[in-house]
């Protein structure tokens, strides 16, 4: 932890911007140091991405792949349809492996993922996300056809749960290893 905190901006700038998806939610944690604690910086990170406004979330949102899409990247197909928000392809990376039981689906339920996003999207407006780790390409269907029936309100509410548990996910990741 203490690495950190003790991390220069300018270099931590870039990569929690990968990690999430958004500079303005990057540049908030790394004001908000030093931490101590790897329960203090989670709630920090927590109490950032709920002060956004939607706009900001969804387009954190659009810097993850969709599920199942594989490791493009942001700005190649992006859970938003293949808006470019300028996030890094670690992004993609990081999705890619968080995914991973998505990309292994057999063709009905990739199909499945495929039509229930498109379904998501025309439907809210935004794209689907879901924090997949641990979850099985059926689990995420599932979560899909959950998803679907919520109000607009109540599925932006899940969506950040879902990319707040992946920013914590990925500030574990970096913390344990250096690298998301």
């Amino acid at each position: 932890m203490s690495g950190f905190d003790a991390a220069r901006a300018e270099e931590l700038m870039p990569v929690l911007t990968e990690l999430s998806g958004s500079k303005t939610w990057a540049r908030a944690v790394l004001e908000g140091r030093p931490y101590g604690s790897r329960d203090a910086l989670h709630a920090a990170a927590r109490r950032v991405l709920d002060e956004q406004k939607d706009a900001e979330v969804l387009a954190a949102v659009d810097a993850h792949p969709p599920i199942g899409a594989g490791s493009g990247g942001a700005g190649s197909g992006g859970a938003g349809g293949g808006a470019d928000t300028g996030a890094p392809r670690e992004v993609g990376q990081a999705s890619a492996r968080e995914q991973s039981a998505a990309a292994t689906a057999d063709a009905e339920l990739a199909r499945r993922l495929a039509e229930g996003q498109r379904r998501h999207a025309e439907h809210f407006g935004h794209a689907f996300l879901v924090c997949a780790t641990g979850l099985s390409a059926r689990d995420i269907v599932a979560e899909l056809d959950r998803r679907i029936d919520l109000t607009p309100a109540e599925e932006l509410a899940t969506t950040r749960d879902h990319l707040a548990a992946i920013n914590a996910l990925r500030l574990d990741r970096l913390l344990e290893t250096g690298a998301l």
